[in-house]
Formats: structure tokens, sequence, C-alpha cells
């Protein structure tokens, strides 16, 4: 006998694991593992794009200038959310303008939400954003000025109430005749609808559903604000949990793909758009299959989907087998593809992942025919049902590995091929990025939810793949781990014309544009501040038992504040930091710094020690509190250029276990604070440091010795 699976809104982080059946058909064909032609993608530096707020699944979209925005809440269910910006290709980040100064909370946005977030861009450059509550409903607001401020703001965007997990895509311009599409679960369905085989209520299955923007005789003005009723495309208790929504380019038609609820189908919702008078949500859809999983689930955490420039279809999820004790085993990822807008799918092959043996959290983008690439978190550990894991997820998968994630990438040039070739794993992180279990919903939501419930690719300009992700190994990976980004930067585009290029990876050294120090807040960019803009940043070796950090500011005659600048927080920080994995470290890794700060002008100080976290509206920010005393080894020159230079013991920021003697993603930036950054010894725990507004950001190099 089968049991339906109680699923609870992923916000909230609450599932029941129920018992399941095995069924008795064998997984899909294997995939062949040659490389997919031309030259395999490569990566540039990892690059912190979170150097405050924190990482949790951080989401990512370019317009059509290349400006880059990422977004994550502030926890699971916080008031705040943020959102950062690139104007140089990713190889820095910002807050948007339109942002609170320290918290980076978006001006003039409903003082509820931080569940989860979402961005759009459309094709005049319009930035959507979307910010959840359960109770009532989605924050929504739109940029029209590259996130400098919000046109308008929406607290109860959608009729719906008892909402969960969005998803936008656009077709052409909203406020110009074009749409905006929200994908979402409605959660809580009436129990008198969902009952499982006892005929006991099921209190909080998901109905899928999607909506448009504008509304009937709406104005443009209104676009990605106010959404209209929505379509309901699943049964009231037959949705599991839907991945993204897409427009095809060819014929405008929209897709979400989505599994049931008891996780063993994969679905792809196939819409159009229709007269407002044809029904009300001025959509028509169909709910096709792309493939039952009979004997094996899914959840790891949502499929997702991609569509290529000739219209092709592409669905990509994780898939583990399940026993008939309700064991989950390790997970895999697998991949159809279909060329008639999902009424027929090639039949499912499985992505080679080399020596990985769970994989979770896949993502595709596509470009040309047959383009595309896959991002997903990866490790060869295996899963635990004897003991559970570090988190005693006995259940088994995911949920229950003790391993070494890492961020890994492949590539199809073929992938409408009844046997698509891909071409092996390929590192896009360095190194591990996580240190223990993933939660996921195909094992029970158990694990660790650090990284949240999903990462993100997406094509750039030329057809790069631009990530986002996330990396925990610090001091507060159970609450703050690093909002990542990472850029391909050689290899075979995913636009057939296009060429991927990228300058070399920089090592031990890296400069940086004048003029670019600002402080950007309550939606204004406000005057270049000289004695905050740094330069370059250099890390090197005295001798064997130092490293000497070097940063070169445009002016450092003055250690004051400039009133012009419009900040009035009194205390300047000039910070280089630095990620050291170890295979010891139960925790990953460390996060050191070094920093110099004077206040208010006043003589400086220097300080070196580990990332902290804030408490922040009900989530959690990355801080920088210093808890050792470095000044009697830190100088400056009071000139114009001037440089900061700082040696620091190496026992001071030594990490055991390691994995080698290189320091990843080193970041030099300056910020100011209300007081002071440091702390004195005690400053060990949690809430600790001071929050932070972000004046300049230096691009990520690697020390290598």
């Amino acid at each position: 006998m089968r049991y339906r699976r109680r699923l609870f809104p992923m916000a909230v982080s609450l599932v029941v694991l129920a018992t399941f059946a095995a069924g008795g058909i064998g997984a899909p064909a294997l995939a062949r593992t040659p490389s997919a032609g031309g030259s395999a993608p490569s990566f540039g530096r990892p690059t912190i794009s979170g150097i405050a707020g924190n990482g949790f699944e951080q989401d990512i979209r370019l317009d059509t200038h290349g400006r880059i925005y990422t977004s994550v809440p502030g926890s699971l269910s916080s008031t705040i959310s943020n959102i950062w910006r690139s104007l140089d290709d990713g190889k820095t980040f910002k807050y948007i303008p339109a942002s609170s100064p320290l918290t980076g909370k978006l001006v003039g946005t409903c003082p509820i939400g931080g569940g989860d977030t979402e961005l759009a861009t459309d094709s005049a450059d319009h930035l959507y954003f979307n910010d959840l509550t359960l109770v009532p409903s989605f924050t929504t607001a739109r940029s029209d000025d590259h996130g400098k401020s919000f046109a308008g703001t929406n607290c109860a965007s959608v009729p719906d109430t008892l909402v969960d997990r969005q998803w936008y895509a656009t077709d052409g311009d909203p406020t110009a005749g074009g749409d905006i599409y929200l994908t979402y679960d409605n959660v809580g369905q009436d129990p008198s609808l969902c009952r499982d085989q006892n005929g006991d209520p099921l209190v909080a299955n998901n109905e899928l559903v999607l909506s448009r923007s504008p509304v009937a005789g709406a104005a443009g003005a209104t676009a990605g604000i106010q959404f209209g009723p929505s379509n309901k495309i699943s049964k009231p208790c037959d949705e599991g949990i839907m991945g993204n929504v897409e427009v095809s380019p060819t014929t405008h038609h929209i897709f979400v793909v989505h599994d049931d609820a008891d996780l063993d189908r994969i679905m792809m919702a196939r819409c159009r758009k229709v007269p407002f008078t044809v029904d009300p949500s001025g959509l028509q859809c169909v709910d096709l299959r792309v493939r039952a999983l009979e004997g094996f689930m899914t959840g790891g955490n949502f499929p997702a989907m991609a569509i290529d420039g000739a219209g092709n279809l592409y669905a990509v999820w994780e898939q583990a087998p399940l026993s008939a004790d309700g064991k989950i085993g390790n997970s895999s990822l697998f991949f159809s593809s279909s060329t008639d807008e999902g009424t027929t799918w090639r039949k499912p092959v499985k992505i080679p992942t080399g020596n990985l043996t769970n994989n979770v959290m896949a993502w595709p983008a596509a470009g040309s025919n047959g383009r595309v690439d896959i991002a997903w978190y990866g490790t060869p550990a295996a899963v635990n049902t004897t003991t559970g894991g570090p988190q005693g997820c006995t259940n088994g998968g995911p949920d229950s590995v003790d391993g070494r994630w890492s961020l890994f990438m492949n590539q199809t040039l073929n992938g409408t091929a009844p046997d698509p070739t891909f071409t092996s794993p390929i590192l896009a992180s360095e190194h591990f990025i996580h240190r223990g279990s993933i939660q996921t919903i195909m094992g029970g939501q158990c694990g660790d939810r650090t990284l949240g419930d999903f990462l993100q690719v997406c094509a750039g300009l030329n057809g790069e793949a631009n990530i986002s992700y996330s990396d925990s190994n610090n001091r507060e990976e159970s609450s703050a781990p690093h909002g990542m980004y990472v850029r391909q930067i050689g290899g075979t585009s995913l636009y057939a014309n296009e060429t991927v290029s990228g300058d070399t990876p920089p090592t031990n050294f890296a400069g940086d544009p004048t003029g670019d120090a600002r402080y950007e807040a309550d939606t204004t960019v406000n005057p270049y501040t000289p004695n905050m803009d740094i330069r370059s940043s250099r890390i090197s070796e005295p001798d064997a038992t130092h490293y000497r950090i070097t940063m070169k500011v445009s002016d450092l005659t003055s250690l004051a504040p400039d009133p012009a600048s419009g900040d009035t927080d009194t205390g300047l920080v000039w910070l280089t930091q630095w990620l050291v994995p170890s295979a010891t470290d139960p925790n990953g890794g460390k996060n050191f710094f070094v920093y110099m700060e004077s206040k208010a002008g006043q003589a400086p100080t220097c300080w070196t020690g580990e990332n902290g976290a804030q408490l922040q509206g009900g989530g959690v920010s990355l801080t920088y509190p210093g808890t050792t005393d470095i000044t009697s080894s830190c100088s400056y020159t009071g000139s114009a250029p001037g440089t900061i230079t700082i040696t620091v013991p190496k026992s001071a920021v030594a990490e055991p276990g390691a994995i080698n003697n290189r320091l990843y993603s080193v970041t030099t930036s300056s910020m100011t604070v209300p007081v002071t950054a440091q702390c004195d010894p005690s400053c060990t725990g949690f809430p600790s440091g001071s929050e932070f507004n972000l004046i300049d950001v230096v691009r990520a190099y690697d020390y290598v010795p």
C-alpha cells in the first residue's frame, strides 16, 4: 500500500516522510561520458558576492546589458531580503542603491518577507523582485532604474493566501505590452479535498498555480507589482514543489516543471496566454508527464528546466532508489528533452558525474539548439542509513551524507539527441564549499540546510555560464554562508556563434579601477570618496612565519569620514579577507581577515580575526569583528595615493587540516561602521560584530606561495 507524503512549505522547513512501496521499473539508460564536443568550459576565481548578508539559496539574473543581480532571503523567514548588483561582469558586487544603510533591506518594501526571494529582468532591463511571506502573500516590486529605486511595492500581490516558493519569467517588456509570469504553490489545501489512503486529512498539501501580470485592464505601470487570479494547474493535493518557469522564444508558451506529492513523477505544465474574457487568469494550461519514477523518488530539491533558442525543452531532476522499507539511496542526476513542447519526451539519461556518489540541486541553462549547461552540488560520499550521518537522518538520501560538497558543471552540445553526450564534471568552485549533509525533500528535510534549497546558473551575453551558489566553510557555518559567484572564462559557449573569453584568474595581486568608491544607499549613488577608494591588493610573505597584506588607496592624506559622501557613520575600515577550506574542521574551514580602522579620523588600529554574524530582522548577516590587535605590525602612508601595510603572523590565521597552503578568494574592501568593527577577545560567539556599509571592493584573487 502506498501512503501519501505530507508535503509542507519549503519556507517553513517541514516535511513528514511516509513509507513508500517499491516499484518494479529499472533506472533510465546511462548517458555516454565523452566530451560534448568543442572545449570544456573553464572558470575564473570564485567571487564573494555576499560580503554582507548571507548566501542562503542565492539566485541570479542578467539583463541585456550584462548587469548581474543576485538576491537572498535573510533566513528561513525574516523581515529582510537582499539584492546585490555587479556592473563589472561579476568581478565585484555591492547592494543595489535601493537598499537601506547597514542592513541592506530594500527601501520602501514591506515590513514582512524574507522567506524566499526571486528576481527577473525583461527586454527593457527592468528589474523585478519578489519576496515571500507565507501569509498573507508575496511582496512584489519593480525597479525601472537598475536597482537605484523601486517604482512600486505591493504587500499582497496575488489573490491567493498561504503561498510558497515563487519563480518568475518575463516575455518582452511587461510595462509595454509584454508579460511577466509568476508560478508558486498554494499550500494548506481544504482537508475535505486532501485525504490519505486511510481517510485522514492532509492539512498542508500543495497546488501548483500560475499567475500573469499586468492584470486585465491594468496599465503597464502595474507590471510585476500586481498579479491576477491564478490558473490552477495541478489537482489540489497532487503537487510536490515546482521548479522554475520559462517562456518559449518561438511560441511564447509558458512552461513550469514540477514533481507530484508522492515525489515519484516529473511533470511539465504547458500554458498559453488567452484573453481574460476566455479565462479570468488570462491563461490556459495542461499538465504533461515527463517521467514516472517507479521504485525511485525525486526531491533533491527542485526539478529544473531550460528552453533553448529553437524552443526545445530540457528537464533535469535528482533521483534516488527507494527500498521497500522506505530507505533512500544515493542521488543521481537525470536529463530528458522534448522537441514538441512537452507532448513527448526522450527516454531520460543519467548525467555522468564521475566519482560523485550524491548529487543535488541541479540547475540547467540553455542557449542555441541542443546546447545546455547543468550546474549542481556533488560529493563522493555515500548515504548512511545506519547512524544517519551528522544529523541522524536514518531514512538515507543526501540528508544522511557526511561529505565534502563542491560546485560542478557539465555541458552538452547535442541535448536533443536520443543519447546526448556530456563533458565530464568540471569543478567550478576551486574547492569544496560545504562539509556534512545537505537538506533535501527526498531526505525528509532532515539534513543541514545551510546552503538553502537551490543554486542557479544562467547564460551571459556571450553564452558563458554564470553561477550563484553558497560557501559555508566558516565559523558561522550553521547560519551564515557566503553568497558566491563564479563565471565561465573559457571553453565552448552556449551560443553557437559566440566565443567565451576572460582574463587569466588573478594570483597574489588584483587591481581595481579608481573612482568607484561610493556610498550607495537609500536610493542614492553618492559622491566619490577618495580615502575609501582601493586601487589594488597584494599578499606576500616577508618571511616563513608571516603574511604581508598591502592595500593601495587613492588618498590617505586624511582618515576622516567625508561629509559629502552622504554616509553618517564615522568608522572607516580597509579590510582584506580570504577563505581556507579544511579537511578536519567540522565547519569546513575558516574565513580569516585583517583590517585597518580609523574612528572619526583618529590614529588607526589594526586587527585580525574570523568572520562573525549579526542578527538582522529575524535572519543573519556576515560581519568581520577583529579579535586580535596587530597595530604594532601595521602602518600606512599619509599620501595620495597611500599604502596600508599589515603584517600578520601565520599562527594568528592558521587553520589545522587546511587542504593546501593556498588562500582562496582573497577579497579586499572598504566599509564604514557606526562605532567600531572590532571586539574584545570574548567576542567569539553568536551574534557578534558590527553591520557595515560596503564602499569599494577589489576583485577576488588567490594567494599561492
